[in-house]
């Protein structure tokens, strides 16, 4: 190659970043969940696989239990399993004191908070936590303790060290389960090690538009001279097609899958829970290729994996104008604050809405939060919200995975009924995880079996979205969010099968907005519409 010669990054380069060479799914990178996770789940896989690899093995054979707590070694050998082991406790020793700390501090407030002061336990308080916790009790004084969090983040918890970024060429045909299984070294994977906040990794996903000097830029990655080729090989001379935003006067609208839809008008551009697919994966869908150069507002709808994707949001966040996410109730354990975590992450410009506030993004586009019921197994969780979207005089209001369980709440809101939706979004994962496939090791105490198997991470039926769906005069209606893309399966899950449950419920609601007189879809894949704007002050 020409000295100083300049490339584009290959639309098809896959940047997964990892923590401890785990996938960085959410509430692993926080360090109090984190802490907890790395301690109760993930150690406890990497220790039974080392026990009985067998017994792994067999289950990962059987693709029927995929997404179980079985470890795929995804070809390493159980000396590299278990060297990883080591280097994840060597890592994370600071997470794991925290862990073990949390449990400390648990067990002082049952013993000595018995509805007394707290201020005789402050010096008790384990040194990981003094004075970055408070003490309370809620309003029947049961003791309990909230989470400064902005501050743990400053913690020695927060171990950047252990962050790095594995790249591929190319997505990979199959992949491990990300809650199950680490992402361990492998000849194809060219990994990075700079945390995230780096501003280095903005210039290399920068390079997706605009092309670099590929050398300079391998040099401030640190890349190794052994690695140069391979890192070269990820770029090349074509330059990426432009982008045509929709029509003067249209809003056009595309999914490009699970939760990740694009509302954009001649100027302005919102995306919704981000999470996208590359070129030349072996799919038909939307990819970073189809996204507008400059993104005027990311919408975050709550907390969870498949719609706060760290992986698609770092290769974005020099082109995004604002982050728009729910606010956070206050530091509780599993409430975590989807802003101190973007802040820690390098996104400077995080706007945070509280229930009903609205982020004004341009002329006649905004972004509402409206209030989240359903999907987070009955825990206080307030980060969460519902996206109504305006944009061009549509609307459109975006229900992820709520639970629509009393329909006064959406009475309640003023304006919301009043006037026709444009189009429904809602999730109709009717059926879910129990509540510790995702919450157990932030649980205290014991579950029964009963009560963690009926308390689960679901959300509507058909019924439930079709009376939804009604009450808010929804003209389209669309199932979405249900995990159904093979190219997310690593991150969901799941997969498309039409004999499942969820995919028969999205045939009822097809069939029961149709007796109405109303289009439903069940979205998959991906999909575009246009609608021309209208003036809202005209009926």
């Amino acid at each position: 190659m020409p000295a100083h010669q300049k490339r584009y990054l290959r639309p098809s380069v896959v940047p997964q970043p990892l923590l401890h060479r785990w996938y960085a799914w959410p509430y692993l990178l926080a360090p109090h969940t984190g802490a907890l996770n790395l301690r109760d789940r993930l150690l406890p896989i990497v220790d039974s696989y080392l026990k009985a690899p067998h017994l792994h093995d067999a289950v990962i054979a059987d693709p029927h239990r995929y997404g179980a707590p079985f470890l795929d070694p995804d070809g390493a050998t159980l000396d590299e399993v278990r060297a990883a082991r080591e280097t994840m406790v060597k890592e994370g020793q600071a997470k794991l004191q925290l862990a073990d700390d949390i449990a400390e501090l648990r067990a002082l407030l049952r013993e000595k908070a018995l509805g007394g002061p707290m201020e005789p336990l402050y010096p008790l308080v384990p040194a990981s936590l003094r004075g970055r916790v408070e003490l309370v009790y809620d309003t029947a004084h049961r003791p309990t303790f909230r989470f400064f969090e902005a501050l743990m983040y400053g913690s020695p918890a927060y171990e950047r060290h252990g962050q790095c970024v594995s790249l591929t060429a190319a997505a990979p045909s199959a992949q491990p389960f990300v809650y199950s299984s680490p992402v361990l070294p492998r000849a194809d994977r060219l990994d990075i090690d700079l945390p995230f906040d780096s501003p280095v990794w903005d210039e290399l996903f920068a390079a997706r538009l605009d092309p670099v000097d590929v050398p300079q830029l391998a040099q401030r990655l640190g890349v190794c001279d052994a690695d140069l080729p391979a890192f070269t090989e990820l770029f090349h001379d074509t330059p990426p097609p432009q982008h045509t935003p929709p029509a003067p006067g249209d809003v056009r609208v595309r999914y490009f899958n699970h939760a990740t839809v694009l509302i954009e008008t001649g100027t302005t551009s919102v995306l919704l829970d981000p999470l996208i697919g590359y070129t030349g994966d072996g799919h038909e869908h939307y990819t970073l290729e189809d996204l507008p150069r400059h993104i005027d507002a990311v919408v975050i709808s709550h907390f969870h994996s498949d719609h706060f994707s760290l992986e698609t949001l770092l290769q974005l966040r020099t082109r995004i104008g604002t982050i728009v996410v729910p606010r956070a109730s206050g530091g509780s354990l599993p409430d975590t604050s989807l802003k101190s975590m973007l802040q820690a992450l390098g996104f400077t410009n995080v706007q945070e809405l509280a229930e009903l506030e609205t982020h004004r993004v341009a002329d006649q586009v905004d972004v509402t939060a409206l209030p989240f019921v359903g999907e987070h197994a009955d825990l206080d969780i307030r980060t969460k919200m519902v996206p109504l979207v305006r944009a061009g005089g549509r609307r459109f209001l975006f229900a992820t995975d709520i639970t629509p369980l009393e329909p006064a709440l959406f009475d309640n809101i003023p304006g919301l009924t009043s006037t026709p939706l444009d189009a429904l979004f809602i999730g109709l994962e009717c059926v879910g995880a129990p509540l510790k496939w995702l919450y157990g090791p932030m649980l205290e105490g014991k579950l029964s079996r009963e009560h963690n198997n009926g308390r689960r991470l679901k959300g509507s039926n058909a019924a439930q979205a079709d009376e939804l769906a009604q009450q808010l005069g929804a003209r389209h209606v669309y199932a979405y969010a249900m995990g159904l893309e093979p190219w997310l399966k690593h991150l969901t899950g799941s997969e498309f099968d039409p004999e499942a449950e969820q995919v028969q419920q999205a045939g009822v609601l097809t069939r029961l907005s149709a007796e109405r007189g109303i289009t439903a879809e069940l979205l998959r894949d991906r999909a575009e519409r246009i609608w021309p704007a209208v003036d809202p002050a005209k009926p």
